[in-house]
């Protein structure tokens, strides 16, 4: 029997790198990641890292948690797991593979270093800040032999040559994971990162029809940059298939205080499809791929969607993460 996409592997840190003020690479691998891979580009997958409560290694071990706990009780791994203390379990926290080296079993992961205004981290945060070569956790990603190595991946224009990608520092690693998978493609269109400083813009391998608009926040809030550069860029470079009337558009609000705005193509709902265009599916002529602060993405994706008249079918809108709130 195949292994499932939940599959837990214990990672080892091999190497540390410090990319900027915000941003420190973390390189995994080890005997524990022989079973974890896939074949296709990592464009931008998610995964898990499960942060150890004492940091160095794991109180925990997961793998054998997951294959051996009986789900005769009805509960997920996930409801099981959350049953642990967290002394014992740790803290989870998702993550985009930044890179998957397959001949070397190395996983690339670049972690954003978040403090509150009392410069107070976060468990991953704090764990990224203080990580050595030799320290282990867990990791919940797709197992090389799995039945479906996709799993996590919302990145999917199906053809579009125009592209807009838009993000802030928690999206980084997967827009710069897409640019590469776009190199030597015919595509335009624009990228805006927002990120704390230019410090922290990354060097991004994007085609030659792709332009990079770098914000630095400097200190203003999130999305104060953005979403006045999303629409220049709208006005600018009108999205192919749009100017439908978004007034008409049935576009229901999201409570990002209390659940994940997570709106993407393949999640639409029957009516939603219904009260989108008729762009075929396959036939995208423009497609956004839009993440970060969730109170951001809402105020654009009601733009895109009511004003500037985008389908649905044609965007991904993900909330990574709400100010003020931890994930999970």
């Amino acid at each position: 029997m195949p292994p499932t996409t939940t599959t837990a592997h214990l990672a080892e840190v091999l190497r540390v790198e410090e990319r900027s003020p915000s941003f420190r690479r973390v390189v995994l691998g080890g005997e524990g990641m022989r079973s974890f891979g896939f074949e296709h580009h990592p464009l931008d997958q998610r995964f898990k890292m499960i942060i150890p409560p004492q940091h160095e290694k794991p109180s925990l071990d997961l793998v054998d948690f997951l294959e051996s706990r009986a789900e005769d009780d009805g509960l997920s791994w996930y409801q099981a797991w959350l049953r642990l203390e967290e002394s014992e379990r740790g803290a989870m926290r998702t993550y985009t593979i930044r890179e998957w080296r397959d001949e070397e079993r190395e996983l690339v992961v670049d972690m954003v270093l978040h403090t509150d205004e009392q410069g107070v981290g976060g468990p991953a945060g704090t764990w990224a800040r203080d990580a050595e070569p030799g320290w282990q956790l867990h990791v919940i990603g797709p197992h090389r032999e799995g039945e479906d190595r996709r799993s996590g991946i919302e990145f999917e224009p199906r053809g579009a040559r125009d592209l807009l990608l838009v993000g802030d520092e928690t999206a980084v690693p997967a827009i710069a994971s897409i640019l590469d998978s776009l190199a030597g493609q015919d595509v335009r269109g624009c990228v805006i990162l927002e990120v704390p400083t230019l410090e922290d813009v990354p060097e991004l391998d994007a085609p030659g029809g792709i332009e990079v608009i770098p914000l630095a926040r400097d200190g203003r809030a999130h999305g104060d940059l953005t979403i006045p550069a999303v629409k220049a860029a709208v006005t600018t470079h009108p999205p192919a298939g749009s100017g439908a009337s978004g007034s008409g558009v049935d576009l229901e609000e999201v409570d990002i205080d209390s659940t994940v705005l997570w709106d993407t193509p393949q999640l639409l709902t029957h009516a939603a499809h219904g009260s989108t265009t008729e762009t075929h599916r396959d036939e995208r002529p423009f497609y956004a791929w839009i993440a970060g602060e969730a109170g951001v993405v809402k105020t654009l994706r009601r733009y895109l969607v009511r004003e500037v008249g985008v389908d649905r079918k044609q965007v991904a809108f993900m909330g990574y993460w709400r100010r003020g709130k931890a994930e999970g």
